[in-house]
């Protein structure tokens, strides 16, 4: 039922979000049919694009990588998906008692798994390297994970209106410092060695 769910969640958010409070979905059971496959969108897609695609600065020539760095690059990207979506469910498990709810760990990891939903889709894009139409298109993905986040809220966690719009809004800070940690975590990773190496045109 979860790749079912997650696509129903893009035309009817709010009906979908009580179905998937009801169905109670474990942890094993999101991450066996749903991330197990979204999450490999976006490094899939960039491993497409980086090695066979390629991308221009401007008039320049075309960048590629090797085929072995972005391999790779493309199966640390998709641990780091993983990893990242149990994180922030614990913090959202954690930070789940100010305001009033005591949800499980697999109901936290339901909505922050699902909130994702546009964003690993939007990562197909990564096939085709044009830099604005990335940018525009994630955008928009970003506003619809958003969107689900802040309707999801009330739904998964059990709290009025007013309590899920200030829990969402931590749980959007929350995840904003996690990005910013995965970007000084490849930084290190670049620093030991697991940085693109291009091919020579």
């Amino acid at each position: 039922m979860s790749l079912t769910n997650a696509f129903a969640l893009m035309y009817a958010p709010s009906k979908e979000w009580k179905n998937i409070s009801e169905q109670k979905q474990s942890i094993s059971h999101i991450y066996l049919t749903f991330l197990a496959f979204f999450a490999a969108i976006p490094p899939a897609s960039a491993f497409v694009g980086s090695t066979y695609v390629g991308w221009q600065v401007g008039s320049g020539e075309t960048h590629t990588l090797t085929t072995e760095s972005a391999m790779y690059l493309s199966i640390a990207a998709y641990l780091a998906i993983m990893a990242a979506v149990l994180v922030l469910s614990l913090f959202v498990q954690w930070m789940a008692k100010t305001y009033g709810a005591k949800p499980t760990l697999s109901e936290c990891l339901n909505l922050t798994a699902y909130s994702f939903t546009p964003l690993f889709l939007a990562g197909f894009l990564g096939a085709f390297p044009i830099l604005w139409l990335d940018m525009l298109v994630s955008l928009a993905a970003i506003g619809m994970s958003i969107n689900l986040l802040f309707k999801g809220v009330p739904q998964l966690m059990g709290i009025n209106e007013e309590k899920a719009f200030l829990f969402s809004s931590s749980i959007l800070t929350v995840a904003m410092v996690s990005l910013v940690g995965m970007l000084a975590i490849t930084v290190i990773f670049w620093g030991t060695g697991l940085s693109p190496v291009f091919q020579s045109n």
